[in-house]
């Protein structure tokens, strides 16, 4: 049985689905976005990286002297898989941010792998969250009073809970505390007191525990998208506030990019159930030469 089976009957204890089991708050506002109509529905991200905003400060993105070719694209096209180095030149980076990302440019540039914290079962934070659904899909559980965002890869787990007011002393944690509320059509999401550890995007770009990450989920393209507009703040990394966009297809064939032979067998096919992947049960390096973490421990439980 899935660890996480008990909490989640918890959070779906007495609702009827979405639309019978919201506050009253928030169904004053509308009928809310439901990102999970049956178990079998999981979203699957679009790319590895951000996409930048129309207009305005945005993430950093990819150096376009070198660029990124992702092992998904290396199905498709065969092309060489490459790593991701970012453009130096972003504005958004105060100098020391700029430092830790150039080191690990010039790390990847002379050939030496540097694997994500990820890769030695780290957990992603926030922002790191929404970039990683690509070969395994991410589940939304929406209950009463709180929404869960679950990976299937590693059983990452996000808890959101649906109130107007974070804590009086907000706990630094891996995934920070996130409050949510309904606006429309939309679920926007507000997290502080995320641990420093993690990075923010594939390019390792760092961040301090001033982070304050505001996201709005929506669906698009009557449903079959959903896109995450992220609004990212830290004065301790950051020369100003940006935005970014991710966005997530519900079907495996339409992601994972394979032959164009099975594309007809498996659009319609549903993903789920959630199956269950914990890292740390195989927590062999798959990275020689590269200084590896330690698989996070609790020394105290947190319950």
């Amino acid at each position: 049985m899935c660890r996480y089976a008990g909490y989640l009957a918890g959070v779906l204890a007495g609702t009827v689905y979405l639309a019978g089991s919201l506050s009253f708050t928030a169904i004053a506002q509308g009928t809310p976005p439901n990102f999970a109509p049956d178990a079998s529905i999981g979203w699957y991200a679009y790319n590895r990286l951000f996409i930048a905003p129309a207009s305005g400060p945005g993430p950093v993105m990819q150096d376009p002297a070198h660029p990124y070719v992702s092992n998904d694209e290396f199905r498709v096209t065969g092309k060489q898989p490459t790593e991701r180095v970012a453009d130096l030149n972003s504005p958004i980076l105060l100098p020391w941010a700029r430092d830790v990302v150039r080191q690990r440019n010039e790390l990847i540039l002379s050939g030496k792998p540097v694997p994500s914290p990820t890769a030695f079962c780290w957990p992603k934070g926030v922002t790191g969250f929404l970039l990683s659904p690509m070969t395994q899909p991410m589940y939304f559980v929406q209950g009463p009073k709180d929404v869960v965002m679950i990976l299937t890869s590693f059983s990452d787990v996000r808890h959101i809970h649906l109130t107007d007011k974070h804590s009086d002393n907000v706990k630094t944690s891996w995934y920070g505390e996130s409050i949510g509320r309904y606006e429309g059509d939309a679920l926007v999401v507000d997290t502080v007191g995320l641990d420093d550890r993690t990075w923010v995007d594939g390019f390792g770009t760092p961040h301090t525990k001033q982070l304050h990450v505001i996201e709005r989920f929506h669906l698009i393209e009557d449903g079959k998208v959903l896109q995450a507009d992220v609004h990212v703040e830290d004065p301790g990394a950051f020369t100003m506030p940006w935005n970014a966009i991710q966005h997530f297809r519900q079907y495996e064939a339409a992601v994972r990019q394979v032959p164009i032979e099975r594309l007809a067998q498996l659009a319609s096919a549903p993903e789920g159930p959630m199956t269950e992947m914990i890292c740390a049960d195989n927590p062999s390096s798959f990275f020689p030469g590269a200084s590896a973490l330690p698989i996070p421990q609790a020394v105290v439980p947190d319950f």
